[in-house]
């Protein structure tokens, strides 16, 4: 095999491992994350919840300037020294105590813009989230640098593991917001104290790095503020024009529909950036890599937006209950949008991974100000629905600019980024029919009819993706790779190796 190739080859298959462990880990993680949220929806009230989002808003709002990618270029560097790790080191630790210092100081600003003094005290115990965040050790971007995403496996779940039982345990002890808080400041605690644990690097403080590390970091900034702005300017919105419980249900909403493809397009991009960094140089296996994860974000964001759509009341119903009822419109409406929002994310790695963070702000920028444009009117005027509603369709636009930005640049062409996304849309329609079938069929019992529902979709999607894949002629696509590693799987435990 031709040097090239081979490492396109082998660059390839660590991003389709990587891929698989981070997956793994954040499905771990959110599963712990589902049972908690279910378990502290029967605990709390929704004002609970709208109390903690106001102030995690704040804290997010404060941290986000600390954002600079300093991880990312450890990772992108060809040969980080001691010196750039500890110049990273001291950046994260000044960054995080400036936050901490931040919020302490402007906590009683957030509590007059939402009209909740409560939380000038939760935002003060969270600086601390923000102190522990800047101790962290830098060291373990190595294990995304190496593609070691096993021990990036153990460093979240155990982490998320550790804040899961401090959060239930106190919100079965005290029955507030205070249980949400302090779990934050718990996880943070054990993801610097795991750090170190897992990689040996001790840092010292030293700046002597900073022209290097500042040069990319400024427009990882910029992409952090504006994706913040991007990700919660409709929950400013909610919090600060209408009431807290409110504010609670369309959190809720919004995480529940957002969640379980965050968690898996999310891990992707973890996994995608490391390996297309290493094929910059390689146009071909450059397109070729990122054609074959926005395929695959594709399949699973229609797959599970589509679906959560369909089953949104009775998820609603058996896992939060029915005082959770007036999130279930929310729900159908942003999960769409959580869809079209995903089919960015690779598009907008590419262009980071590719050296061109300048262009990905701008984008993200464009986003921002066409964001604002549709929810003030709708939040002044309208109601959550309409939000939801917004949402979803600048959700829209903005991966149709991004694609089209991203073939003028990298020539990535376009009829095939409209291929890859046309046979998981039409699969998501006949699943759509299956499951509204089944669903009018089913007796009026939100458990079964759920059940029922998930199984009909679970089986539907994937024969109609494969049926419309033999119909294409089986293209050399994703469709193919998940077939061969079914088949191989399927291989391995029908006909097991024995010891000779």
């Amino acid at each position: 095999m031709a040097p090239c190739r081979f490492i396109r080859v082998s660059v390839l298959r660590d991003i389709l491992s990587g891929t698989i462990w981070v997956v793994a880990a954040r499905w771990a993680i959110r599963g712990i994350g589902l049972v908690s949220a279910v378990l502290l929806a029967r605990l709390l009230s929704p004002a609970d919840f709208g109390v903690a989002a106001m102030a995690m808003i704040a804290v997010a709002l404060v941290e986000v300037f600390g954002d600079t990618g300093l991880v990312q270029h450890l990772i992108r560097h060809p040969d980080p020294d001691r010196s750039h790790f500890d110049t990273v080191f001291t950046l994260q630790l000044i960054i995080g105590a400036a936050s901490a210092a931040g919020l302490v100081l402007l906590a009683p600003l957030a509590a007059d813009f939402f009209h909740e003094p409560r939380i000038i005290a939760v935002v003060r115990v969270l600086a601390l989230r923000s102190l522990l965040g800047g101790m962290e050790n830098p060291g373990i971007a190595l294990f995304r640098k190496h593609m070691e995403f096993n021990k990036d496996f153990e460093f979240l779940v155990l982490n998320k593991a550790v804040s899961f039982v401090i959060t239930v345990g106190l919100a079965l002890a005290l029955r507030n917001y205070w249980a949400l808080v302090i779990g934050s400041v718990a996880g943070a605690g054990a993801a610097t104290l795991q750090s170190y644990r897992m990689h040996p690097y001790r840092p010292r403080l030293d700046l002597s790095a900073v022209p290097q590390v500042w040069g990319y970091s400024v427009w990882m900034l910029a992409q952090s503020m504006l994706l913040f702005l991007n990700q919660r300017i409709d929950e400013l919105l909610v919090g600060r024009i209408k009431s807290t419980a409110l504010m609670g249900y369309y959190t809720v909403a919004s995480d529940v529909a957002a969640a379980p493809i965050v968690e898996i397009v999310t891990p992707l991009a973890r996994a995608l950036f490391p390996g297309l960094a290493r094929l910059t140089q390689d146009r071909h296996a450059l397109h070729q890599a990122f054609g074959k994860v926005l395929s695959a974000v594709a399949i699973i964001a229609f797959a599970v937006s589509v679906g959560i759509a369909l089953v949104a009341p009775d998820l609603t119903l058996v896992l939060l209950g029915q005082k959770w009822a007036p999130v279930i419109p929310l729900l159908r409406i942003l999960a769409i949008g959580a869809g079209l929002t995903a089919l960015a994310q690779p598009v907008q790695t590419l262009l980071n991974a590719t050296g061109r963070p300048r262009v990905a702000a701008i984008l993200s920028l464009l986003r921002q100000v066409l964001l604002i444009a549709t929810m003030l009117p709708a939040a002044l005027w309208y109601g959550l629905t309409t939000i939801a509603l917004a949402r979803t369709a600048v959700a829209g636009v903005s991966f149709i600019a991004t694609a089209w930005v991203c073939a003028g640049l990298l020539g990535v062409p376009l009829r095939r980024v409209w291929r890859d996304l046309c046979r998981p849309a039409l699969a998501a329609a006949a699943m759509a029919g299956t499951v509204l079938a089944v669903q009018a069929l089913c007796p009026a019992i939100p458990a079964l009819r759920l059940g029922l529902g998930v199984v009909a979709g679970m089986l539907s999607y994937p024969a109609a993706l494969l049926l419309l894949w033999g119909v294409a002629g089986r293209p050399d696509a994703v469709e193919a790779d998940l077939l061969a590693l079914v088949v191989a799987r399927w291989s391995s435990w029908r006909r097991p190796d024995r010891a000779v």
